[in-house]
């Protein structure tokens, strides 16, 4: 029996030119989980990052705070646990949000930015769930739920031969397995996406047949008016 620790990466870097990149207080959180976590979890045997910046950002900076021994010092990169494309889902709702910078610019001058944009997100993603526009986008819905559930299969696959793996990856990627694991319909991941804290931890147990979902977005870590402040969602 193994256990597959899907970490959800530290606070990017929203509203700015480059998202794909850790904050100050995403480099704290990162770091945090790592102490935290390296004394429930005695021994890593494998990690695996997504490709992007913002998961080996998360990933180096858990480690170094990773006091307990780590058997795998060389991790593997598996694009399979990217995150979609938000901008480019966002792009085909409104043409403002084709870059970082019309995004922001959008978003400042709505009376109630938060609200606009939640809205605006979930009606993009309902969009590109639906699989009716399918040619419009870089990657439709079901390449991406396949490109993330093959990338969970071969971590299945290590799975054989190591006790307990750590993935760093993004809270689609998350969600994509908890749907898949759970049974919830597609046009409802985004309310579970939401939800995804940064630097949560959602469990998995694989054995011989099957593969369960333990836990969904633990974050007893942060628990506590001392770590308050490290509880985000973007």
């Amino acid at each position: 029996m193994a256990s597959i620790y899907l970490i959800r990466h530290g606070q990017a870097s929203f509203g700015q030119e480059n998202y794909d990149q850790l904050s100050e207080l995403g480099q704290q959180q990162a770091a945090h989980l790592g102490r935290s976590i390296s004394q429930r979890v005695p021994k890593v045997d494998q990690v695996v990052l997504g490709g992007m910046l913002r998961h080996r950002q998360t990933a180096e900076n858990c480690l170094a705070g990773y006091a307990q021994r780590l058997a795998d010092s060389n991790p593997t990169i598996d694009a399979g646990w990217n995150e979609y494309d938000h901008q480019d889902i966002l792009a085909q709702l409104r043409p403002e949000y084709k870059t970082a910078g019309g995004m922001t610019e959008f978003i400042a001058s709505q009376t109630n930015p938060k609200q606009v944009f939640e809205q605006d997100f979930n009606a993009a993603i309902d969009r590109w769930t639906s699989g009716q526009f399918d040619a419009d986008y870089v990657e439709c819905w079901q390449d991406y739920r396949q490109r993330v559930l093959t990338a969970l299969q071969r971590v299945i696959d290590a799975s054989t031969n190591a006790k307990n793996l750590f993935v760093f990856t993004s809270g689609g990627p998350i969600s994509v397995v908890a749907q898949h694991l759970l049974g919830v319909p597609a046009e409802q991941i985004m309310r579970m996406n939401w939800t995804l804290m940064n630097c949560a931890v959602t469990k998995l147990v694989s054995t011989s047949d099957r593969v369960f979902l333990s836990t969904l977005n633990e974050h007893t870590h942060f628990e506590g008016a001392e770590n308050k402040h490290l509880i985000t969602y973007t």
